[in-house]
């Protein structure tokens, strides 16, 4: 990736107080890209902001409930007040219970896909505004391998959510394609994130997801950051509505 080659941009990371929105925030900032990083964890998201100036870069840490349109306008109006407007959404944060589907209750079936991909339409909605005004922008939204294989025990409400964020990320491409507006999708594999500490047997997890992946590592927040900071940057401006899995080769498409 060329240095600076999002210099002067301004981004909006959610999720920003895990590991893989840290680590796409970092890349970003490394960009020369201001970053305001969204995240209900206030404590884990103000130490990723603060690293970031530490090295030089320029972030804020925002307070954010996605699924809260109130939060989310006061987010992007945050993010104009400080930098002046936004160019870059990455709609990473999410949340993951894991039960039998079948104890799944209706609250939170409705609280995941609050989260998952209502707030997502949120962010996305809040931002045009300014993307348009400044003459086009960059979405990057996080899906995940786990609708792709269809086949994830006990994560029916994450899987069909995420499942969701395809569909959205393809029709909003047509919406805002006329404004210069880019919107695509990746697909993370299995990375070690706290999501991993849910599986009731992490080594024998870990043996099964590099038996399944043709790269021989786990992955890593930069391999992330990486396709976000392509899908961010001038180098990806003709393609749009797209999905991306970044999974070490569990999928082959």
């Amino acid at each position: 990736m060329i240095p600076h080659l999002l210099a002067g941009k301004v981004a909006i990371v959610t999720g920003a107080g895990g590991a893989l929105g840290a680590g796409i925030a970092r890349g970003l900032a490394q960009q020369g890209t201001a970053v305001i990083l969204a995240d209900v964890k206030v404590e884990a998201t103000e130490e990723v902001a603060a690293q970031i100036r530490d090295e030089g870069g320029r972030a804020l840490a925002v307070v954010c409930d996605i699924s809260q349109s109130s939060a989310v306008a006061a987010m992007v109006q945050q993010a104009a007040a400080a930098y002046g407007g936004v160019d870059i959404l990455v709609n990473n944060a999410a949340i993951y219970p894991r039960r039998a589907w079948t104890e799944i209750t209706e609250e939170e079936w409705d609280r995941v896909f609050a989260v998952n991909i209502k707030g997502y339409y949120l962010c996305a909605r809040a931002v045009y505004p300014s993307m348009k005004a400044r003459g086009g922008g960059k979405i990057v939204n996080i899906s995940s391998v786990t609708f792709f294989l269809g086949q994830w025990a006990n994560l029916l409400s994450y899987v069909s959510s995420k499942g969701a964020i395809v569909g959205f990320t393809r029709a909003l491409a047509r919406e805002v394609g006329v404004d210069h507006i880019n919107v695509n999708c990746i697909a993370p594999g299995a990375f070690p994130t706290d999501a991993e500490k849910i599986h009731p047997n992490p080594q024998g997890y870990e043996e099964f997801i590099l038996q399944n992946q043709t790269i021989q590592r786990r992955g890593r927040p930069e391999d992330i950051a990486n396709a976000v900071l392509f899908f961010a940057s001038p180098l990806s401006d003709f393609i749009t509505g797209q999905s991306l899995l970044v999974d070490g080769g569990w999928m082959t498409n």
